[in-house]
């Protein structure tokens, strides 16, 4: 069995009013819309995968964000506290590949809602009166209207 391990990063604006989505080119999930993500390389952890990613895929900058701010940190001098993700999932890509995913949440960081004109064609800031009409696949639409569930108590 081979594992790989990649990230999904649900990007909100700078005032949480929509999340950052990526129309997908190729199969399984072509034409739909998904959060921003991909492959940790070798010798990257999942945050700087994220921010990799993202920056890669849209252009923009981001800081990954603590999904639960308030948890303890115990920590030692050998260890870094690191943001809490969402979630961690595994995908079962084929018999022998899967993927653990770490699905984070992230926030962009200067000109936030400005998408470079090089990404504009597949990229979209969505927000939640948006969300119930855009093709993704149905797990990812319920995360998302989650976490602007999430915010707005936050």
């Amino acid at each position: 069995m081979r594992y790989e391990y990649a990230v999904n990063v649900f990007v909100f604006n700078s005032d949480y009013t929509s999340l950052l989505f990526i129309r997908r080119e190729k199969p399984p999930f072509a034409g739909q819309f998904l959060p921003p993500g991909g492959h940790v390389e070798l010798g990257e952890n999942p945050l700087e995968a994220a921010v990799r990613e993202v920056r890669e895929e849209t252009g923009l900058e981001i800081e990954v964000m603590d999904f639960r701010p308030g948890s303890p940190i115990v920590l030692d001098s050998r260890t870094i506290r690191m943001p809490e993700p969402i979630r961690v999932q595994m995908e079962y890509i084929d018999r022998h590949h899967k993927h653990v995913d770490f699905v984070l949440m992230g926030e962009v960081t200067g000109d936030s809602d400005r998408i470079p004109d090089a990404f504009k064609e597949q990229v979209k800031w969505v927000s939640v009166n948006e969300l119930k009409d855009m093709e993704m696949p149905r797990n990812v639409k319920e995360l998302a209207f989650f976490l602007f569930r999430y915010k707005q108590e936050d």
